[in-house]
């Protein structure tokens, strides 16, 4: 094989690797994300959590408004007014009905507090869904690439057996020919072997970048197409930081956290303030003190409740609430340092995964050069069959690297834009 039809050969694998099936659909890295993004019960799950902090912000807010509430009791027995008001015993049926609405006037800042707390739910989960669906997009990325390299490795490795099957079978050829000695013959079997050997580990690569690959995404990893090129990425460090400082989900969490507990504060505060409300109340009584006993009311008011001592309760959850709105504090600030140091980290990763990608390829091709380069050697007998083997090692060495340098690339430049909360 020419160094040409080598590099003709790899190239091919970087714009178009797998065809197990013309028939089958292809399937896209962007596909693939999508049925990963539809199929995930963690992206389920996320979802579920911003449903249900939406709900806790209507509880919060129900809160202001008025309540109804209907109460009522019926029973059967027997009273003996025991000749009160010249009244004997008589079976009774005692029976009474309660409505009361009551319309909260002030509470002190324990709503408010607490329809503060659930937005800043509402923030944190939404921005939990991002952070979830960034997860997702690595690994589905690193998936796609692992069962593109897999599959090239096991190319690779398949040819490897066929050429050291064949250098072996020439080696024993003339050993026994007189033409060269048995070293010859040892190093060529220890080279198959070892071709056997690289087959089988990337033929259980590729059964388990599968089997995760269909995991993540519900697709079977058919006729995958080439990895795309790097998606739109900041030009320089401060655009990417000053898009994390925006968007990335992590410190949104950590910031919609701070603003929970300051509101959790605030609210166990308002406990130590009375609430008043307004009330109207309707009620209608029969047969309660003494037979045939009637009795309607209607009532209209200022209801006002102040718990003036507590045994300790408030004073220690407002003393837990503050603790809480510390502790996130930190935490918020904890994670904007770390968000900074991970934004610069992937910005520089996608700089050198370009790099290693460009030298990779061009150290596959110079590799393939020089291998064609000692097969004609070789066979001329200006080299040994030993040179050649390890010429083909550096060769299918070279060419997974460029692959691997591949997936590297494109997981890198998914990782920025995780952290930019662009995905």
């Amino acid at each position: 094989m020419t160094a040409k039809r080598r590099l003709a050969h790899m190239l091919l694998w970087l714009a178009a690797p797998l065809a197990v099936s013309g028939a089958a659909q292809a399937t896209t890295l962007d596909e693939a994300l999508a049925a990963a993004i539809a199929h995930a019960p963690e992206i389920a799950a996320a979802d579920a959590d911003a449903d249900a902090a939406k709900a806790r912000l209507e509880q919060a807010k129900a809160g202001r408004l008025p309540t109804a509430t209907l109460s009522g009791t019926i029973g059967y027995g027997r009273l003996d007014p025991r000749g009160f008001f010249g009244l004997g015993a008589a079976n009774v049926t005692p029976r009474a009905a309660q409505i009361t609405v009551e319309q909260p006037l002030f509470t002190g800042g324990r709503v408010s507090a607490g329809v503060d707390q659930a937005r800043a739910g509402i923030v944190g989960a939404e921005a939990g869904q991002v952070g979830m669906r960034s997860q997702l997009v690595m690994a589905v990325t690193q998936a796609y690439g692992d069962v593109l390299t897999a599959a090239h490795m096991v190319d690779l490795y398949g040819r490897l057996v066929i050429q050291t099957t064949e250098i072996e079978r020439q080696a024993r050829l003339k050993f026994r020919a007189g033409e060269s000695p048995s070293t010859d013959v040892s190093q060529a079997s220890a080279r198959l072997a070892e071709a056997r050997a690289g087959l089988a580990r990337v033929e259980g690569m590729q059964v388990s970048s599968a089997a995760h690959f269909r995991n993540l995404t519900g697709l079977e990893p058919v006729d995958l197409q080439p990895l795309p090129s790097n998606p739109v990425l900041p030009a320089t460090l401060d655009e990417a930081m000053d898009a994390a400082t925006r968007n990335n989900p992590a410190l949104a969490q950590s910031e919609a956290s701070l603003r929970a507990a300051q509101a959790a504060a605030r609210g166990a505060r308002a406990e130590r303030l009375p609430t008043v409300g307004a009330f109207v109340e309707g009620a209608t009584v029969r047969d309660q003190f003494f037979p045939d006993y009637r009795a309607d009311s209607a009532t209209v008011g200022i209801r006002a409740r102040w718990e003036l001592f507590s045994g300790g309760r408030v004073s220690g959850k407002v003393a837990e609430t503050d603790s809480s709105f510390r502790a996130a504090d930190a935490r918020a600030r904890a994670m904007r340092m770390q968000v900074e140091e991970q934004v610069i980290s992937a910005f520089q990763d996608v700089r050198t995964a370009q790099l290693v990608e460009q030298a990779a390829t061009e150290q596959a091709a110079a590799a393939a050069q020089a291998l064609d380069s000692i097969t004609q050697e070789v066979r001329v007998g200006m080299k040994p069959q030993l040179d050649l083997l390890d010429a083909e090692r550096e060769s299918i060495a070279a060419e997974a690297g460029a692959a691997r340098a591949g997936t590297d690339r494109i997981v890198a430049a998914y990782r920025l834009l995780s952290l930019l909360g662009r995905y």
